[in-house]
């Protein structure tokens, strides 16, 4: 059986963009995987979870109110998501990292959004990866892959085509914390991506050829993240 655990960007999911279009393309793309293709996805916020957590600042609420906001905000695109899939997909977004992996014994497809307070959905997708012991993690965002610098502020950031868990590391160290903050990929994330030795795939997810070819281990647009001992 082979085990994929997907981090999806709430941006991609609803960008006020074709979103319907896409969600249907990306649910038919999921159920023309293989019958023994167990897939676990987490949902991100997105701008719904970015504007409430801006307001409830402005508000004076303390950051561990506003992280409660934004994991409401994840599984509001969770059941999103969930509502689009037929009987194969578990039909409630689940609410603990434990949860998803019951689930998955009876469900060919399981969804979820944010678990608890100061952890984002990629450390949630990534802690399921590791104690599902995943065969791969990609992380769907809004751009094709890992780059030296933010490549909409940076005109001069270059894409990284391969790196190692380390390098991955290095690169998101500076990224921001609090609520609502986001990056190529959170901190935790990447360390829990080291340690767990996971095969990390980044790339755009409305690039759906990209995530298909990734998806059936072939070549895609985007970036590979390895680990130390596979490449030495």
């Amino acid at each position: 059986m082979k085990r994929t655990v997907i981090s999806l960007g709430g941006s991609i999911m609803v960008r006020g963009e074709d979103d319907p279009k896409f969600l249907m393309e990306f649910r038919d793309l999921l159920l023309a995987q293989p019958k023994d293709h167990r897939i676990i996805i987490i949902t991100g916020g997105g701008r719904t979870a970015r504007d409430h957590i801006r307001i409830g600042r402005e508000l004076g609420s303390d950051e561990a109110t506003l992280d409660s906001v934004g994991i409401e905000a994840t599984r509001l695109n969770a059941w999103l998501l969930i509502s689009g899939l037929p009987d194969e997909c578990h039909p409630v977004p689940i609410g603990s990292i434990e949860e998803a992996l019951i689930a998955i014994g009876s469900f060919r497809i399981v969804i979820g959004g944010g678990t608890h307070p100061g952890h984002t959905t990629d450390t949630v997708a990534a802690l399921i990866a590791e104690k599902w012991k995943a065969d791969s993690f990609l992380n769907l965002t809004a751009v094709n892959g890992a780059y030296t610098a933010d490549p909409n502020e940076d005109r001069n950031a270059k894409k990284i085509d391969s790196m190692t868990s380390l390098q991955l590391l290095e690169l998101v160290s500076d990224t921001a914390s609090g609520a609502g903050s986001h990056s190529v990929m959170d901190p935790v994330a990447a360390k829990i991506i080291h340690r767990a030795h996971l095969r990390t795939y980044i790339m755009n997810g409305r690039d759906l050829g990209s995530v298909k070819a990734c998806l059936d281990g072939k070549q895609f647009d985007g970036t590979i993240i390895y680990h130390e001992k596979e490449v030495s």
